[in-house]
């Protein structure tokens, strides 16, 4: 039987940002001018931050996962897959997790093809591919509307499914992609192909459409709790309506945690680095403060059922995640956990047995962080609190899927 399986998830966050920012700038996001971009500081910082990534597996984390946004200073990778290339000729064992590209930005999904099967076969059979519709800033960023591009999108994803596992040439006669030679070289090391993730907000119809094609799914969300276990609960029964069944593999989370010697040692040492992130990196995203372009007509494009759900269950005027003014707060949020190796074992234990969660995906950088600091607490994460969280995950999916173990482990889905 497996254990969770833990992965070392770097956003690559703009460190340099001046100490007033905040009262000068309306966001981080698509309109923050790149004027501030300072190309002497800036020499080395991909540098460092791949660095830490390797570290990552040097800890024993199972894979390192990386994500695609566009103008911005929360993350400055607008092609993870160039850091993934960097990655397979640095690393030897972790899975490398590309979440994902945003296909709707690429003028033909067989480049996409073409560069995961490069980065597949470069790692000797390491990638985990992701794939996107996007936010709202990247409706801006490119000038690409949602609703022409969630149409889109699936047909996308198929494609380049079947061009890594159909014999070409072939002729593919979607409406948006009529492509008279499909026919891809290089092929993916793994056979049939890599494994699929598919990330989501809760939406049933992602859910719907990554479990019709045996995807897994990962919940895009910054806070946990009780959420997060009806989204689970929501995807396997999903899952079912399509002859499947649900295990924790199928299912993954984004954690954002910060590990010290003692819950104040912890928060001492992160609170410049959480604080930039929540003020600066979050400005104009997960913020009331600022000028938003995540939220708008048609941005995100829903479906009219989940529109209905999401004017039921929300409330537009509470506050959002970078909105916290102090610690208290922020630990009710349930999004980055803060504290001593103990302290993070147990509330990280909750969160397993609660959401039957067979992926996380953690944050160990936020925005400014030191680079010892992030170091730190990856470390401390993996011998402190990795070997628990795996001993115990074990039994407990023993328990629950005891079936589980008789499914060959290169399979993500079943």
């Amino acid at each position: 039987m497996r254990p969770v399986q833990l992965f070392c998830w770097h956003f690559m966050a703009y460190p340099y940002l001046p100490a007033d920012f905040d009262e000068k700038y309306e966001s981080g996001w698509v309109t923050v001018p790149n004027t501030l971009w300072d190309r002497e500081k800036t020499d080395g910082l991909y540098q460092e931050y791949i660095d830490q990534l390797v570290y990552g597996e040097e800890l024993g984390f199972d894979g390192l996962v990386l994500n695609e946004h566009h103008q911005n200073i929360y993350g400055l990778m607008p092609s993870p897959n160039i850091i993934a290339a960097a990655l397979t000729q640095r690393t030897k064992k972790a899975k490398l997790v590309v979440l994902g590209n945003l296909l709707p930005l690429h003028l033909n999904p067989l480049r996409v093809a073409e560069e995961y099967a490069m980065i597949d076969s470069m790692s000797n059979g390491r990638l985990i591919a992701g794939f996107a519709l996007g936010s709202g800033p990247e409706a801006w960023n490119y000038d690409v509307p949602q609703p022409q591009a969630r149409d889109g999108l699936w047909e996308a994803i198929d494609l380049v499914v079947a061009s890594w596992t159909r014999d070409g040439p072939f002729e593919h006669e979607g409406p948006r992609f009529p492509l008279r030679y499909v026919n891809l070289w290089p092929r993916p090391r793994q056979m049939p192909h890599p494994p699929v993730w598919i990330p989501g907000g809760r939406s049933r119809e992602t859910m719907v459409e990554a479990a019709r094609r045996g995807f897994d799914y990962f919940l895009s969300s910054r806070t946990h709790g009780d959420a997060t276990r009806r989204a689970s609960l929501e995807f396997a029964q999903v899952i079912g309506q399509f002859g499947g069944r649900y295990h924790p593999f199928r299912f993954g989370i984004l954690l954002s945690v910060y590990i010290g010697e003692t819950d104040e040692i912890a928060r001492r040492e992160s609170q410049e680095g959480i604080w930039y992130f929540l003020k600066y990196c979050l400005k104009g995203h997960l913020r009331k403060k600022g000028r938003s372009l995540t939220f708008g007509p048609g941005v995100p494009n829903t479906s009219v059922k989940s529109w209905e759900a999401y004017l039921r269950t929300s409330d537009p005027s509470a506050d959002m995640l970078g909105d916290v003014r102090d610690w208290a707060e922020l630990e009710r949020a349930a999004s980055i956990i803060v504290g001593s190796p103990e302290t993070v074992r147990r509330k990280l234990w909750q969160l397993i047995e609660m959401a039957g969660a067979g992926n996380l995906l953690i944050q160990f950088h936020f925005g400014n962080m030191k680079p010892e600091h992030a170091r730190k607490s990856a470390r401390l994460f993996a011998t402190e609190v990795a070997p628990y969280l795996r001993a115990e995950s074990e039994k407990l999916f023993a328990r629950e899927y005891p079936w589980l173990a008789e499914t060959p482990r290169a399979s993500a889905a079943e």
